[in-house]
């Protein structure tokens, strides 16, 4: 079940979140792999800048690499809709860090069908930001793409259960009834891996993407995303303990950026890239000050034909900087990968069968925009 964003109510309205995970954990298929790069370009390629939705700092979107006046065009393409997920764009847009920078940005929604890989490998989006295993999955099979940052610094996927009948440790969920979506058991068959845990042990059921099943105590515990189906459960009342994955040996940073491999021997393209991180870095360091502000321009703004609910974004905004700033972002500065990280993630892929390698990522827009430093330079 996929619930319609406009329907009434805050209980059953899983945002993005649902389709993260289940983008994320489908991987090598969510990107037609047997088909190679060209068939995802296909797939998407009649993609644009004019995407329904898109919004532009000067009002209209231009097409990625132009000059409109004295500020060179530029286009970010995101994985999902424009909800609070991606609030530090809109701050960036709202205070004008692009135009700071020379940029005239315009802001591309996704959708459950669309991948951001084909857009910026098409040179129609010059920055986008997607799913750790589609990103490495589109490498793999040729994409002409870098990894140049991380959003989210810990991953959030979660197994949430009742806050009356916690789940704190794997082994708790022995003699469980845990609910996972057909999408999810990529990463619930990796995450079992990852800790040795007797699967016979635990009754897993298939479930929706909807959380009536643990609010009534039908289930023991959901896999979800702890920015999201919480929040929902909170709304009604409902008090959840979320088991992180990432604190049981499944580390993955996620909802990345990425860029063409080939621009970062540019330096014009550099510089354009550099301008449009800094531009998120300030942005989302006011998300990190001002959660509300992030979710009231969602709601009212970014994300208004969406029907967002003001209260679940507000939730949403608070708990998902938690995952976004910690001590390496502290030290390095916003999205910084470090090289224990990102190895983290290449093994938490490699449970999954998706090879990643250290080359795959860089920090050296980031080092651009920090010069050694944590706050833009």
């Amino acid at each position: 079940m996929i619930n319609d964003p406009k329907a009434p109510g805050p209980v059953l309205r899983p945002l993005s979140r649902r389709h993260f995970l289940g983008r994320s954990a489908q991987g090598v298929a969510a990107l037609g792999l047997a088909g190679g790069v060209s068939a995802i370009l296909a797939a998407c390629g009649s993609s644009s800048t004019a995407t329904p939705g898109a919004t532009s700092a000067s009002g209209a979107p231009a097409a990625s690499g132009t000059t409109a006046g004295t500020l060179t065009a530029a286009a970010i393409q995101f994985c999902y809709l424009l909800n609070v997920q991606f609030a530090g764009s809109y701050f960036a847009m709202t205070k004008g860090y692009y135009k700071a920078d020379g940029l005239d940005v315009t802001l591309l929604p996704g959708g459950p069908s669309l991948a951001p890989e084909p857009i910026v490998v098409s040179g129609k989006a010059t920055l986008g930001v997607t799913h750790t295993a589609e990103a490495v999955s589109a490498i793999i099979n040729g994409a002409d793409l870098k990894i140049i940052g991380a959003t989210f610094q810990k991953n959030p996927t979660c197994i949430a259960s009742l806050a009356s009948k916690p789940i704190k440790v794997p082994t708790d969920m022995y003699g469980k009834k845990i609910g996972i979506s057909d999408t999810n058991a990529p990463i619930w068959n990796s995450f079992i891996k990852a800790n040795g845990l007797n699967v016979s042990k635990i009754n897993v059921v298939t479930v929706g993407f909807d959380v009536t099943s643990l609010a009534s105590g039908e289930i023991d515990g959901l896999m979800a995303f702890a920015p999201n189906e919480p929040t929902i459960l909170k709304l009604k009342g409902v008090d959840t303990y979320t088991l992180l994955l990432s604190d049981f040996k499944y580390p993955l940073m996620e909802d990345l950026y990425i860029a063409k491999g080939s621009d970062l021997s540019d330096p014009a393209k550099v510089k354009i890239l550099a301008g449009l991180m800094k531009a998120e870095s300030l942005g989302w360091s006011d998300v990190l000050k001002d959660p509300s502000g992030a979710a009231t321009l969602a709601v009212t703004d970014f994300g208004k034909t969406l029907g967002l609910d003001p209260a679940q974004q507000n939730l949403d905004a608070a708990a998902q900087n938690a995952f976004v700033a910690d001590a390496d972002t502290a030290a390095h500065g916003l999205f910084w990968m470090t090289n224990a990280k990102i190895a983290g993630t290449i093994a938490s892929l490699a449970l999954g069968g998706v090879t990643a390698t250290p080359s795959m990522f860089t920090n050296a827009v980031l080092q651009e925009v920090y010069k050694g430093g944590s706050v833009p330079a």
